[in-house]
């Protein structure tokens, strides 16, 4: 969370700077502005100098003895400000045990580039005949991008490059349009609107490519170059260069550490009033020590690791950043983008089957109409998220974790990876391990081998991995399956196929939902968002659970119900055994089908049900075992997923491999015997997020009360006593064949899963964190000790 000193300074910088800069198409104006300087510290010595050939000045701090040069680039829009407006900066590297040179470049329109750059570069080479051996080098904004062109060209000439180099909202590319915030931010940064930034890379280009390399450098070749830290706000234009920086520069194997600060205003650093600015100068200062310290380019040191980029990831970062913004932490994807089950799943009409209100995150508010999101749309919201808390910078794509060994002497998880289509072998150590990779394997999902289906001439494709060329217009097509994926393939492929046979080896219970919620609606016209949203969220939680404990109490009752719903939407006289399954209401779950799509495709007459198990695959179609013939085109194999636990990670625990199996599993998140790893599961019977909010909730608990005690350490303790009962309580197929694999649960709290939103809420959101099953341990004890 913002201090209130960063939330008044950005008030400020918009009431007076923004307003005096206008539409940034007048350098006269925007030079006249930058021009009026902060006052500069008192506690530093502002010394005029010439170096390389270059004038510019050298900031020390008296009584601070400096251990290291560090050349400061100042930043300005390329047009603008000097060494003297960035002395608040300057100032503070010098607090921090450096001598800084900065220089005054030569500035555009006048002199535009490569002049400013060539000025940088020389006097750096001053710098290193003056005073050979380890520098560093810094920059903010436009000086941002000429420290980062400084040592591109540094290393394409053979010289020596700085240890590290620290930059603050660097500007990294001149391609206009190329990063998504300076649109989206145009309004939300407090100094400059995104729409007339154009003008400052005008006047520094002069008309030249503005791809260059050494003028974008986000675009060039970033093999090579030292560890990197960038700063940046979540509310400025050059938030997504920060980012794009970061993530193009780790996928080149640069060590990067990235933090994005929330509502701060751009280059906050010069605001040394404001909390976020003495700690963005303190990191950046200790950063750049430890890399002239000869800091292990290996086994970087994280405080949470957080895996998986999905609806609970970004969330769980969220949660993280809001309550420990300090904290160093990392998004460790296996795959190429943000997004989870909702990247991953492209099949025709994919989409949840819960509401938004719930399946939303506790912290921003669903605003389209439609409460049951198609797939898509879904993926925006949290890609959107991500984006806005400038959590996407945080996510290193590609990551995927194949091991974690846990060290109780040193309290931390060494963590295996496998890095990019090569698989490269790297590490990473953190204090706390938080799984948010699902439960079901991205791998492949589940399919059964079906008698002579090699005989079959149409196509095979299963909806996990769904082909971008399969075209099934006017063609039949059988869906094999009854559950989630199955009921919304079929109408959404009715719409283009000949006929659409949905075929199920026993029914499933259906309920019909609209797609849009009234209510919220209504609320949302005469309500701020935020209330809104949660009123609705409450409303949907209430009935969930209702509806649930129904189910459970009368399930003969409801059953009924239910299918009498269904005879409703359905044509007359349509069996309706299809839909009267043989298990209880919630026995597995139930499937919700929008604005009853799927009884209006059966009632349309372009798609059928048909119940019974396949004897064999023909050459045109599917013969069940009753004898009846299901001509085909394509066969769909909805035929569920196959689960995995943590993503199949080998766990070791002091030198023991863990069998989660055998472990007991704490308040649905945490296992015996395990310390410091946090798995996010959400419920089976009601919303994913509201139990993976919940979890994201009593985390940000734990870490605090883990501070309160000095204690890095806490492991659930197993009382022997405790029986034991399957983790899931569910008769689904996917359920069952993964059982074996699953930790268990135990028979009484805190082990027991009660699967009921309102308990949760109430023991992990206000009970005790210490309740004697979770001990708190220093480093190098160990639950047994």
């Amino acid at each position: 969370m913002a201090s209130w000193q960063a939330r008044m300074a950005a008030w400020m910088v918009r009431k007076r700077i923004r307003r005096a800069l206008g539409d940034l198409s007048d350098v006269k104006r925007v030079r006249a502005v930058f021009a009026h300087p902060l006052p500069a510290p008192r506690n530093a010595t502002y010394t005029p100098a010439t170096v390389g050939g270059i004038a510019g000045e050298w900031v020390t701090a008296p009584g601070v003895e400096p251990k290291a040069t560090l050349l400061y680039l100042h930043g300005g829009g390329f047009v603008g400000c000097s060494p003297v407006t960035h002395r608040p900066v300057t100032a503070g590297f010098a607090r921090h045990g450096f001598r800084v040179f900065v220089p005054d470049y030569r500035l555009a329109p006048e002199h535009p580039f490569p002049a400013p750059l060539d000025d940088c570069v020389a006097a750096w080479r001053g710098l290193q005949q003056e005073r050979p051996g380890p520098m560093v080098v810094a920059g903010d904004s436009a000086g941002g991008n000429l420290a980062l062109a400084l040592m591109l060209t540094l290393r394409d000439a053979g010289e020596p490059l700085p240890a590290g180099a620290a930059v603050f909202s660097p500007a990294t590319d001149m391609v206009e349009g190329a990063s998504a915030s300076i649109a989206a931010n145009a309004d939300l940064d407090a100094m400059f609107d995104g729409r007339g930034m154009h003008h400052f890379r005008n006047a520094y280009l002069a008309g030249q490519d503005p791809a260059h390399p050494l003028a974008s450098p986000v675009r060039a070749d970033l093999r090579g170059l030292p560890p990197l830290l960038v700063h940046a706000s979540t509310d400025e234009c050059l938030r997504d260069d920060s980012v794009r920086l970061a993530q193009a520069a780790r996928a080149a194997g640069v060590r990067v550490q990235l933090r994005v600060w929330p509502k701060v205003p751009h280059v906050w650093q010069l605001l040394p009033n404001v909390p976020e600015a003495r700690e963005s100068v303190r990191e950046a200062a200790e950063f750049l020590h430890a890399q002239l310290a000869g800091a292990p380019p290996q086994a970087e040191d994280l405080d949470v690791v957080i895996v998986g980029a999905g609806l609970s990831g970004i969330g769980a970062a969220a949660h993280l950043q809001e309550a420990f913004p300090a904290r160093r932490y990392a998004i460790l994807e296996a795959r190429e983008a943000i997004g989870g089950t909702w990247d991953l799943f492209r099949y025709p009409g994919v989409r949840s089957d819960s509401d938004m209100y719930t399946l939303g995150y506790s912290f921003k508010p669903w605003r389209d109409a439609k409460a049951i999101a198609d797939g898509p749309a879904i993926r925006d919201y949290v890609r959107a998220t991500a984006a806005e808390r400038g959590i996407d910078g945080q996510v290193r794509f590609g990551h995927r974790v194949v091991g974690a060994e846990w060290s109780s002497s040193k309290a931390r998880w060494l963590l295996d990876l496998e890095v990019g289509p090569a698989r490269d072998r790297r590490q990473v150590t953190c204090k706390l391990l938080w799984m948010c990779a699902g439960y079901y394997s991205y791998a492949q999902g589940y399919r059964p081998a079906f008698p002579q289906e090699e005989r079959f001439r149409g196509r095979i494709v299963h909806p996990q991995h769904w082909p971008d060329d399969l075209d099934y217009a006017g063609k039949r097509v059988v869906v094999i399956g009854s559950g989630a994926t199955a009921v919304t393939l079929v109408p959404d492929m009715a719409q283009r196929a000949a006929h659409v046979t949905m075929l199920q080896r026993s029914p499933t219970w259906i309920v019909t939902r609209p797609g849009v919620d009234p209510l919220a609606e209504r609320a949302k016209r005469v309500l701020p968002p935020m209330l809104a949203y949660r009123l609705v969220r409450t409303k949907n939680v209430l009935l969930q659970q209702v509806f649930f404990r129904i189910a459970r109490k009368w399930p003969e009752g409801f059953g009924r119900r239910l299918v009498d719903m269904a005879r409703q939407q359905l044509p007359a006289g349509y069996d309706l055994a299809h839909f009267k399954p043989r298990y209880n209401p919630w026995d597995q779950r139930v499937c919700l089908v929008p604005d009853g799509d799927l009884f209006r495709a059966i009632r349309d007459g372009k798609a059928s049900v048909a119940t019974g198990t396949i004897e064999l695959f023909t050459q045109t179609g599917i013969r069940l075992a009753s004898g009846e013939e299901l001509p085909a085109d394509v066969v769909v194999t909805a035929t569920g997923l196959q689960l995995n636990v943590l993503g199949d990670v080998q766990l070791v625990v002091d030198g023991q491999p863990r069998e989660l199996s055998k472990a007991l599993v704490y308040k649905g998140m945490m296992f015996s015997g395990v310390p410091n790893l946090v798995s996010t599961f959400g419920y089976t019977n009601a919303s994913w997020t509201l139990k993976a909010d919940l979890t994201a909730g009593y985390t940000m608990r734990l870490l605090a009360r883990m501070d309160r005690l000095g204690a890095p350490i806490a492991v659930p303790v197993r009382d022997p006593s405790v029986g034991e009962q399957p983790f899931i309580d569910f008769s689904s197929g996917y359920v069952q064949r993964a059982l074996g694999k699953l930790p268990k649960q135990g028979d009484r709290k805190p082990w027991k899963l009660y699967q009921n939103y309102l308990l949760d809420l109430l023991t992990l959101r206000y009970a005790r964190i210490e309740d004697g099953a979770l001990r708190f341990l220093r480093a190098g004890e160990t639950a047994g000790s």
